[in-house]
């Protein structure tokens, strides 16, 4: 059984190693729930629960958590223990929660997890507001606030797919609070950078080196390239035309004269 596995248990009921330290949450009614741990299990995830639960915490002393809740916090255990989450069960201010959690104990591959698991999560016309004044709460948690805003901003880029009517009719149906503003500006900043950022690229033709190709077009001084293959209408054969790789240019100013090589022969012409 390797190292992991046997971590993940020792939560279990059925383990021999005790716990030796509590975490109580206050929850309607007055009462209290509880989530019990390791400190050295802990304090080798984080150096933050390192500095708590070895420096100035007296033995058997319990951790009141006043700015989390017993199912986040416990999420966080889990993911310590190397026990199974339920990720696509968490909504987004869920995922957030346990963001916070894990910048606040400096769990860096935790935080690194819940940005994966945001774009996998539903937007609708009925929550993207919700989701882009989550982002807003979150704005001091650089990262998780930069991917919530990205899941908004792709719904509604998606959704409007440049049609200004869609887009004037989705603000006009949202309230004009002072936050809706804000959000709603910054969306379509970022709707901006997104299509920027993912516009594709016209490839170059491999032969005339133009994003817009020139076949059919005459060659002239301006667009003559060393070794592209031209046809040369004039001379044919029964309706035929030949291919040349250009070789250079020496004609006058008004004129292109073209040294053009066929099959290892070479053959002048002038191509106006």
């Amino acid at each position: 059984m390797d190292l992991r596995s046997n971590i993940s248990k020792c939560l279990d009921p059925t383990s021999s190693l005790p716990t030796d330290v509590r975490f109580l949450f206050k929850v309607e009614g007055g009462n209290t729930k509880e989530i019990k741990a390791h400190k050295l299990i802990l304090a080798i995830a984080s150096d933050v629960f390192k500095r708590q639960l070895f420096g100035s915490l007296k033995e058997g002393e319990d951790i009141d958590i006043e700015d989390a809740s017993q199912d986040v916090f416990l999420a966080m255990i889990n993911y310590i223990y190397n026990k199974q989450n339920e990720w696509t069960k968490y909504d987004l201010r869920y995922l957030s929660s346990l963001y916070y959690l894990a910048e606040k104990y400096d769990i860096l591959e935790l935080r690194e997890k819940i940005l994966t698991f945001i774009p996998e999560q539903k937007v609708s016309d009925e929550n993207v507001l919700d989701v882009v004044i989550l982002a807003e709460e979150n704005i001091v948690h650089q990262p998780l606030s930069e991917a919530l805003y990205d899941a908004g901003a792709s719904f509604l880029k998606k959704k409007f797919n440049n049609k200004l009517d869609t887009a004037i009719d989705f603000f006009a149906e949202t309230e004009a609070t002072e936050v809706n503003g804000l959000v709603l500006m910054k969306m379509m900043a970022r709707m901006k950078l997104q299509s920027n950022q993912k516009l594709p690229q016209t490839p170059n033709c491999k032969n005339c080196n133009q994003n817009s190709c020139l076949n059919g077009e005459a060659v002239t001084r301006d667009n003559f390239l060393t070794g592209a293959i031209v046809t040369d209408k004039n001379n044919s054969n029964n309706g035929a035309t030949y291919s040349y790789n250009l070789v250079q240019v020496v004609g006058p100013n008004n004129q292109v004269k073209l040294n053009m090589k066929k099959m290892g022969m070479e053959k002048n012409g002038y191509i106006g």
